[in-house]
């Protein structure tokens, strides 16, 4: 079976029903902390838990706020926190038909739910017209008004035995014999399918689907595997099923080792820790396939016999107690180191393989659930783990799991992601969690990740491409230079390099980091320009010094002949015609003889701050808007465009050119 969905209703912070749709392969839930992403595989869990088996409390789990009203209205036990619906595959319903006799539709679905009082509820589901389409096709029904007759507004069996008996008089009385007999073979082919439709399950036929029902492997970062396991402790904490955190995914390890941990304890322990051995080789191999960090590591295991205190109550010597170590070797360093102390990113993902070895190779459905993985590992092995749950658990098995981290989505399948967000507020207590698809109606907080995501995809692809970077302070910078460059190319003159990406940085602030990180891999240049120019021109020197990227790539607007050493971008238009582009932008009337006149050159935002100040006006205003006007009003522009604006813009990208 599939889960085709599920829906969970008063647990924990869902007080209103919530329904959710589940892909078939690979279903990711995104939230922020606290938002009830866990609650959802925490249910799920507990409707066929496959590991470390949990149940529901009413004390516990209730919406706390309406426990005591609703347990005065409701017996609370009999209610469901979590149904899911599942679809039947080709093999179930083969094992169906085997069991009832009959074999349920391919678009039958299955409901299981779990009630408070631990009571696993399974029902099947079938749409009575689709089984009539059955029938008829079983007894011979080849007239379309008999089957419409038969059909039409037909609520239930009764009333289609009711149907067919008077349909077969009539067709009887106008000597329609062969039909009539047609007909009269309804009511006893439909009896085969009354318990698809009735939901009247016996024992054993309610047992046949809960069988076949897929069960629901749970794993977080309270999994991970101990360093060290004294395994006769383990033995006797399996044994009485007071298993502790870590105990499944050991117990996991050694049953693909094919032993126990009470089989590691007799004399036979050389060649049983062979076997671990072995397991442990195969288990490194599937890490190794897909962990990048450090590909020199390999697992090893070793063992030591503890002495333990005579019994206090007869003084009588105990057994040694054998402790089983898991060691990493690693090769860059020939050292060996216990598996507790390396990085928490490499014992989750070793850990999570080792719980999940038993369940891996199974021919039957197993339902993995994954909270929150690889938290602690570097956004590149979350990239590598994402390409292990989408390439490898994901083709065998389906997986739902919890992230807040970009690096574990995959904006290309945006339509298998599912926001989880929590309404509640401290003046509206009871409203509870909502889940919606990644979309418009989705809160825009939540969904952060997926931006992140897709900000970085796009990113990468344009970073990545066959021409440098261009990198500038913001979008005006990137419009006055595309158009300028343009214009001066239509003239058979100087502009950018067509390969080139100009990328907005974000600020003259960001631009250090962006040729430190950026100029590492790829050829980089840059435009420096605004009030901070002459604090950040030092930073971003040593930047592209450290970075290997030629310091001439660097243009620094100031240090243009004739401009303020602060010059902005805008400082490269003549006054007349930036004035052009600004009073079209704003609704002004502003000409030269309105601004301050200066013995030392000063920007031409800085005049146009003290005149907008004069005028009564914030001295700010929106720098994008002369750049906006320039792509609106373009040929008008290049009409009357000053040859000194084009000389400066074409100094500055023979400039960019001559440092390539």
């Amino acid at each position: 079976m599939l889960v085709l969905s599920v829906q969970i209703d008063k647990f924990r912070n869902f007080t209103n029903k919530q329904t959710m749709t589940v892909d078939p392969a690979v279903t990711c839930l995104i939230g922020k902390n606290e938002s009830g992403k866990t609650t959802v595989l925490k249910a799920l869990h507990r409707l066929n838990p496959a590991n470390n088996p949990d149940t529901f409390n009413l004390t516990r789990d209730y919406p706390r706020r309406h426990l005591a009203r609703d347990k005065r209205a409701h017996d609370l036990l009999e209610l469901a926190p979590v149904t899911a619906t599942f679809v039947l595959e080709e093999g179930d319903l083969d094992v169906l038909e085997d069991q009832w006799g009959v074999r349920p539709p391919a678009d039958a679905r299955i409901e299981a739910a779990r009630t408070y009082d631990d009571e696993l509820e399974v029902r099947i589901v079938c749409d009575l017209h689709r089984i009539l389409e059955l029938v008829f096709d079983e007894v011979g029904i080849d007239e379309q008004d008999d089957r419409a007759h038969l059909t039409e507004g037909r609520a239930s069996t009764a009333d289609v035995v009711a149907a067919a008996k008077a349909r077969s008089k009539e067709l009887k009385e106008e000597k329609k014999t062969a039909r009539a007999k047609v007909i009269d073979k309804v009511p006893t082919e439909l009896q085969k399918y009354e318990l698809l439709l009735d939901g009247e399950l016996d024992d054993e036929q309610h047992q046949a689907l809960v069988d076949l029902l897929p069960k629901f492997f749970y794993f977080s970062t309270y999994e991970l595997l101990p360093g060290e396991c004294d395994l006769h402790e383990l033995a006797a904490r399996d044994k009485s099923g007071t298993r502790r955190r870590g105990d499944a995914t050991m117990l996991a390890l050694l049953r693909l080792a094919g032993e126990g941990p009470a089989d590691f304890l007799d004399e036979d322990y050389d060649s049983r820790k062979a076997e671990l051995q072995a397991a442990s080789l195969e288990l490194s191999e599937q890490v190794f396939e897909y962990w990048k960090q450090n590909d020199a590591l390999t697992v090893v295991f070793d063992t030591d016999l503890v002495p333990t205190p005579p019994d206090p109550s007869t003084g009588e010597a105990q057994p040694h107690h054998r402790i089983l170590k898991i060691e990493l070797r690693d090769e860059r360093h020939g050292v060996e180191t216990n598996f507790s102390t390396r990085s928490t990113g490499f014992q989750w993902f070793f850990s999570f393989l080792a719980a999940f070895s038993v369940y891996r190779d199974r021919k039957e459905r197993v339902v993995v659930l994954l909270d929150e993985p690889g938290t602690s590992l570097h956004g590149e092995a979350q990239g590598d783990f994402l390409r292990y749950i989408y390439g490898e658990i994901g083709t065998k098995q389906q997986v739902l799991y919890t992230t807040h981290s970009q690096h574990m989505i995959d904006p290309t399948r945006y339509e298998t992601m599912r926001a989880i967000h929590d309404q509640a507020t401290r003046q509206d207590p009871t409203l509870g969690v909502v889940i919606t698809p990644v979309s418009l109606s989705a809160d825009p907080k939540t969904i952060l990740p997926v931006e992140a995501a897709l900000g970085y995809s796009v990113a990468q692809h344009l970073f990545l491409g066959s021409g440098p970077l261009l990198a500038v302070e913001g979008s005006s910078d990137f419009v006055f230079l595309l158009r300028v460059s343009d214009y001066l190319i239509s003239k058979g003159r100087t502009g950018l390099d067509p390969r080139a990406a100009i990328i907005p940085v974000g600020g003259v602030g960001n631009m250090p980091a962006f040729i430190a990180v950026m100029g590492r891999r790829l050829t980089v240049r840059a435009i420096i320009d605004g009030a901070e120019t002459t604090k950040v021109t030092s930073k971003v020197i040593s930047a592209a010094e450290a970075a290997g990227v030629d310091p001439s790539a660097i243009i620094v607007i100031g240090q243009l002949g004739g401009l303020p050493d602060t010059a902005d971008i805008e400082d490269l238009f003549t006054t007349e015609d930036y004035l052009w582009l600004y009073n079209k932008a704003t609704g002004s009337n502003l000409a030269e003889t309105d601004l301050i006149t200066t013995e030392k050159p000063t920007p031409i935002l800085m005049r146009l701050k003290i005149a907008r100040e004069k005028q009564s006006k914030p001295g700010t205003f929106d720098h994008v808007g002369p750049a906006h006007e320039l792509t609106r009003e373009r040929d008008e522009f290049f009409e009357q465009v000053d040859d000194q604006t084009l000389n400066q813009f074409e100094a500055v990208f023979k400039k960019l050119q001559a440092a390539s």
